[in-house]
C-alpha cells in the first residue's frame, strides 16, 4: 500500500500541539519547554498523524533526557532553497557523543549508562519519519549544551513548489 496521501500541513501548527501535550509532564520535571521562533508562513507536504509522532518523540525524548530545572525550546524556521524549512528542538541536557549520533538514529541502539528505558527508540522512530518525507534528520550540540535535533524538510514538500 502507499500509505497516507500527502496533505499540506504547518509544521508550528503541530508543533504547538506537542508543546500542549508535553506541558505536563516538563512541569512535573521542572523542565523549563517553550517555543523559539514558529512560522507559520511554513507549510510542508506530509502525514498529519506521523509528523505528530514525531515531533512528539522529540520533544518527549528532549523532556525525559534533560536533568531538573532544564530547558527545551522548539523551533520551526525557514531554511534554504534545499531545504526550505526547519523544525528544531534543543535541550540542556547530557546530549550524545559526535561518534555516537549516527548510530542512536537505529531503532535497537542503546546508550550505555542511559538510564531511561527506551533510550533513543525515539530518535530511530522519528528518523525513519523524517525519511519517509524526504526530509533530513541532523543531530548537533545544542546552543543549551545538549542535543539540538533538526528536521529539514525538502523543497517539494514545503509550499511555494508545486
Amino acid at each position: 500500500g502507499a500509505g497516507t496521501p500527502f496533505v499540506r500541513l504547518v509544521p508550528a501548527d503541530i508543533a504547538r500541539q506537542g508543546l500542549a501535550d508535553h506541558a505536563p509532564l516538563a512541569l512535573a520535571r521542572h523542565i523549563d519547554l517553550g517555543a523559539g521562533q514558529l512560522d507559520d508562513s511554513l507549510s510542508v507536504s506530509g502525514d498529519a498523524a506521523s509528523l505528530r509522532t514525531l515531533i512528539g518523540n522529540l520533544i518527549d525524548n528532549a523532556v525525559r533526557y534533560t536533568p531538573e530545572g532544564g530547558r527545551v525550546d522548539v523551533t520551526v524556521e525557514a531554511g534554504d532553497t534545499g531545504r526550505p524549512c526547519w523544525l528544531r528542538v534543543a535541550d540542556s541536557g547530557p546530549g550524545i557523543p559526535p561518534d555516537e549520533r549516527e548510530r542512536v538514529l537505529d531503532r535497537f541502539y542503546r546508550r550505555t549508562g542511559a538510564d531511561q528505558p527506551g533510550s533513543g527508540l525515539g530518535l530511530a522512530i522519528a528518523h525513519s519519519i523524517a525519511e519517509r518525507h524526504g526530509a533530513t534528520l541532523v543531530l548537533n550540540e545544542s546552543p543549551h549544551g545538549g542535543l539540538l535535533v533538526s528536521v529539514g524538510f525538502p523543497a517539494d514538500a514545503t509550499s511555494g513548489a508545486s
